[in-house]
Formats: structure tokens, C-alpha cells, sequence
């Protein structure tokens, strides 16, 4: 039987199982739990090293931490490395370079786009450089003040596009591959009070899919060599109809280039998308998450499975994907936690 590894970060406290690693069987959407991790704070998102012999998850509380851990999946285990300060309060996400030396981070509350080495053994070394966004938006209770709120390379580049929800732009940096030091290239801004939240790049197509947290909507971007965007197309990501509340959460384009998905946590659905020659999408639907505040998933690299985290149901819910690329039934449905983040491991 097919299987493959999965880790999830939840909004546990340091004295539950925070980070588990499961099994997944893909033949019939089966998660197995192997092992967990205990003693860290709310570890909300989770990065892969490269190798796929060790990974980083943020502990996302004030004056948090960046925690480091050894990974062996065949042999059930993970063991704690090393930690550094987040430099920032609320670290909320993190991301290893292409190469495996740098771990690239953004604080929420702090405003903080930090950058550490990381060692051969996984370890997180130093902080070597970091840099502060300023400013606000329109919604007085979400946009206060500067909340980057995801980093993310551009594949094959030394660039990464920061996301902040705070001040409604997405800003590309460069990265000096030698010293760990960013360079601000682009900024572009979205609509006010949008609140931009995550983003995914096409597997070969140069297309940005960034997701609105606030605004509940999808922009299309196409980015150039350099790393500069231009804005495409801009889409609902809930019904007209839907007066209840709703902020959209994660976005991902399926490893063929086929689809795109994003999260809608208070309507409490994934919406479809599939993708045109051009790079724009076309709405294909909404499917229920099979749970309460879907705060992230993840897409099976066959794109015939979806993982969702359920935050509020405290459930991760395993979506069977249908032939016309939308999640069409709920095949597993599994209590955790507050699961925040759904990690596959390559």
C-alpha cells in the first residue's frame, strides 16, 4: 500500500502533543497518528527542511520561539534540536530556503521579517539579519499596524515575497545568499483592507495566487524574473449570499498546475478553481471542509487527496478529490487538537 508522511502544527500548549507525525494511506484517505512532540507553545506552522531529515515550527506566542527538530519518519521518531527567539512576537511563519542554509521568518504582532543560517545538523543558528514593515490599513481592529503575516521563495530564485496583512501589500525581497541579508525590490498594494494572508506560485507558469483574509478574495498576479508583480484578476471567494462572517486562511496550487484552492474559515469551505492557458481562474465551486474554521491544508502531491486543518472542530478532515479536481467527499475525519497547519513530507 501507497503512504506518505504528514506532520501537523496545532494551537496546543506546551504541555499537550503540539506537532504530530501521521500516516497517511492513500488508498483509502486512512491517518494513522505515529507520534507527537509535547513542550512547545501553540506550534502554528511548520517548514521541511529540503532533506527531509529535520523541520522548523514557530511557537507562536509573544516573544516566541523558532524550534528546530530531527525528523525520522520510518522509525516513528522526532527529537528537539535547538531553539533561537523569534525576534518578535507571534511568529507566524516560516520558511527554509531551496538550499537548506536559511530559515526565513515574519512575527505578526512584532512586524519582524527575520532571517537565521541554518547548520548541518538542523540547528538554527543566529539571527543574521532582520528588518521591520511599518504602517496600517483601513480596518481599525485587524490592520492596527504591520502584521506580515506569511515569507515565501519564489521557486528557483533567491527572492521571497512577504505577505502583510497590516499594511495590504505583498513586498519582494531578495536574499544575499552569502550574509542572509534581504534587499527590498517590489512592493505592490492590494486592495485596502484586503488583508493579504498567504500566497502559491504556478509549477510553470510565472503566476502568483495570494489570498485576502479580510476581504474574502482571491488576486492573480503574474510576476516576472525579477520578482515584480502585476495584478491579473481579483475573485470572491465566498457567495454573494453568505452575510455570516468569514476569513478566507490558506491557498495552494495543485503539483500539476491544474487547480487552485483556498480556505474560507465562518462559511467553512474550500473553493475551487481551475486554471486557464492564460494563468486566470475559473470558479469551479465550494465544497464543505468537514469541519469548523479551516485554517490550512494541504494537497496530496497526486492532487487526489486534501488534508484540511479544522481549528475550531478540532478535526483534521480528509477530502477525496473528484475527476473534475474539487473535493467531493469527506473520507476520514480525525479529533486533534486545534489543528493549524498541514505539512506533507516530500
Amino acid at each position: 500500500m501507497a503512504t506518505s508522511y504528514i506532520l501537523t502544527g496545532s494551537y496546543a500548549s506546551e504541555s499537550e502533543p503540539g506537532i504530530k507525525l501521521w500516516e497517511f494511506e492513500k488508498s483509502n484517505g486512512k491517518l494513522i497518528e505515529l507520534t507527537n512532540i509535547v513542550g512547545i507553545e501553540r506550534p502554528s506552522f511548520l517548514a521541511v527542511h529540503p532533506n527531509g531529515t529535520s523541520f522548523v515550527a514557530t511557537s507562536e506566542v509573544g516573544n516566541g520561539e523558532l524550534v528546530s527538530y530531527w525528523i525520522h519518519p520510518t522509525t516513528k521518531k522526532m527529537m528537539e534540536i535547538n531553539r533561537q527567539s523569534s525576534n518578535g512576537d507571534h511568529p507566524a511563519h516560516v520558511t527554509i530556503d531551496e538550499t537548506g542554509n536559511w530559515l526565513l521568518s515574519v512575527t505578526y504582532s512584532g512586524a519582524t521579517i527575520n532571517v537565521h543560517p541554518l547548520l548541518a545538523d538542523g540547528a538554527i543558528g543566529e539571527l543574521a539579519f532582520s528588518i521591520k514593515h511599518e504602517g496600517s490599513g483601513p480596518n481599525k481592529e485587524r490592520q492596527d499596524a504591520a502584521h506580515p503575516h506569511s515569507i515565501i521563495q519564489v521557486p528557483g530564485k533567491n527572492l521571497f515575497l512577504v505577505s502583510d496583512l497590516g499594511t495590504d501589500t505583498i513586498t519582494t525581497y531578495k536574499l544575499d545568499a552569502d550574509k542572509g541579508e534581504l534587499t527590498l525590490r517590489y512592493t505592490v498594494q492590494t486592495e485596502a483592507g484586503a488583508g493579504p494572508r498567504h500566497l502559491s506560485f504556478h509549477p510553470t507558469m510565472p503566476f502568483v495566487y495570494s489570498v485576502n483574509e479580510l476581504n474574502s478574495t482571491l488576486m492573480v498576479y503574474k510576476i516576472s524574473r525579477e520578482g515584480q508583480l502585476e495584478f491579473i484578476q481579483l475573485l470572491p471567494l465566498v457567495p454573494d449570499s453568505y452575510e455570516g462572517e468569514n476569513t478566507s486562511a490558506e491557498i495552494a496550487v495543485s503539483s500539476d498546475g491544474s487547480f487552485v484552492y483556498a480556505s474560507n474559515r465562518g462559511h467553512d469551505s474550500i473553493a475551487s478553481f481551475v486554471v486557464q492557458a492564460n494563468g486566470t481562474l475559473e470558479n469551479l465551486g465550494l465544497a464543505g471542509s468537514g469541519g469548523e474554521g479551516p485554517r490550512h491544508f494541504g494537497v496530496m502531491p497526486e492532487n487526489d487527496w486534501l488534508i484540511v486543518a479544522n481549528e475550531n472542530s478540532h478535526t483534521l478532515t480528509v477530502l477525496k478529490m473528484g475527476q473534475t479536481g474539487t473535493p467531493c467527499t469527506v473520507e476520514n475525519i480525525i479529533q486533534t487538537t486545534a489543528p493549524v497547519c498541514v505539512k506533507v513530507i516530500k
